[in-house]
């Protein structure tokens, strides 16, 4: 009996450790100087950017999004710094579960980037600077703690974090920080799930940095979908009303000596994610329209975020926005499945490879067919648009299907296979 009772226990406990990997909440935030009073280009001093009272805000910003990832921005760059942080804002009201890691600042800059987390959920088991100017590219290569670790099914989440230089002007040193980042990407993780999120002081869809992310053909198997394209709010967002409900700085209309003033009117901070995320090809899958802008309610164009009636959060919350930062926070969910495997991921029974790729008018999909039938092939544009359906009644054993792609701008897309047996797969074809 008491061996019953004890199985009981484990399964219901198991039961809950799975329920909490099923979501994931990600949120990245620039902190404006946190900590740092001495950074050389903005007068952020304590007495106009108190520690304690943005600790304050923070609390009540992290108490409302409720993150399990959390990457910064401006954060000062010391070793005290970084652990009354988490004594102060993460690790309170009986949690003492959240971990970071050492500070690496080969650069030398006074505001470095970071990240937290929830370490019943994941470990971290690499941390890279990339040498980037005029601060480094953080590289945290983060796992998920799942029951299949112990049998060694590891799963992935790289997060890059990035703060390149503010400012017109600066577009090509922008460009060349994330062109650093790419290399490294296609280097070392072109097959797992990664996020690249920061202040990347961006002023439009048609700066050269962005398009290196999103439109990328140096790589081809390393491209960053924004996960607002299939929203409308990819565009020349800065001063640019149409854009109102993305934006994310600045959340005062006044300025001082270190608040950036203006209202919201840019949209400078973003979390981007590569196609193993967007179409789950590991276990981890973007939840769509999950991402925005915390405090935007696309009605403070130009306003501060706590003037008038703010729509998207608590009156308390706005005023801890406008307090803490001269930046919305903004989040993303990634849904997790590690027990039945996700839909794009599930029974890669087909083996299947396309060649050429990058391709221009056509592309030969080389397969193994189980058993003989119909197989239908389906290619998706990123935004999950179907952009046409073919079938063909092939027999068993190796298969080749010749894939019509003239009419398709070029890009990236996602060609699902499916047999009639229910067996599918799902490729990724780069049309040039």
């Amino acid at each position: 009996m008491k061996r019953k009772i004890y199985l009981i226990i484990i399964l219901l406990w198991t039961a809950l450790f799975v329920q909490a990997q099923d979501m994931l909440t990600v949120m990245q935030y620039n902190l404006l100087n946190y900590g740092n009073h001495n950074s050389g280009f903005a007068d952020c001093y304590e007495t106009n950017n108190n520690t304690q009272h943005k600790d304050e805000c923070i609390r009540t910003i992290l108490d409302y999004v409720k993150p399990d990832i959390l990457t910064v921005c401006e954060f000062g760059a010391t070793q005290a710094l970084q652990n009354a942080f988490i004594n102060h804002n993460l690790n309170i009201n009986g949690a003492n579960y959240w971990q970071s890691d050492n500070i690496i600042n080969y650069a030398g800059s006074n505001i470095i980037n970071h990240i937290f987390f929830d370490s019943r959920k994941l470990g971290l088991s690499k941390h890279i600077a990339l040498r980037t100017n005029p601060r480094d590219t953080d590289v945290y290569e983060l796992y998920l703690k799942t029951a299949s670790l112990a049998a060694g099914d590891t799963i992935k989440l790289i997060c890059i974090v990035a703060h390149p230089k503010a400012g017109q002007g600066y577009e090509s040193q922008r460009r060349a920080l994330m062109q650093t980042a790419m290399d490294y990407i296609h280097q070392h993780y072109a097959n797992d799930n990664v996020l690249i999120m920061g202040d990347f002081n961006m002023y439009g869809a048609s700066e050269s940095g962005y398009r290196l992310l999103t439109q990328t053909y140096s790589h081809p198997e390393v491209l960053f979908i924004d996960p607002l394209a299939s929203l409308g709010g990819v565009g020349e967002w800065t001063n640019n009303s149409q854009f109102a409900a993305y934006h994310t700085q600045s959340t005062r209309s006044y300025s001082d000596e270190c608040f950036s003033g203006g209202g919201l009117d840019d949209r400078f901070d973003f979390i981007l994610m590569n196609d193993w995320i967007k179409f789950s090809y590991n276990h981890l899958r973007y939840v769509n329209n999950s991402f925005h802008a915390v405090g935007n309610d696309g009605h403070h164009f130009n306003m501060s975020a706590n003037q008038g009636y703010n729509a998207a959060v608590p009156v308390g919350v706005a005023e801890a926005l406008f307090d803490a930062s001269d930046h919305l926070p903004v989040t993303m969910k990634i849904a997790v499945d590690v027990h039945l495997g996700v839909e794009d991921n599930e029974a890669q029974n087909l083996y299947a490879t396309v060649a050429p790729n990058p391709a221009s008018d056509k592309a030969t999909v080389h397969f193994f067919n189980p058993l003989q039938g119909q197989v239908q092939f389906d290619l998706y544009s990123l935004q999950g648009q179907l952009m046409q359906r073919e079938s063909a009644e092939l027999g068993e054993g190796s298969q080749q299907f010749e894939l019509s792609l003239q009419g398709l701008t070029k890009g990236f897309y996602l060609l699902r296979m499916t047999h009639e047996s229910g067996l599918r797969q799902a490729v990724k074809v780069v049309v040039k």
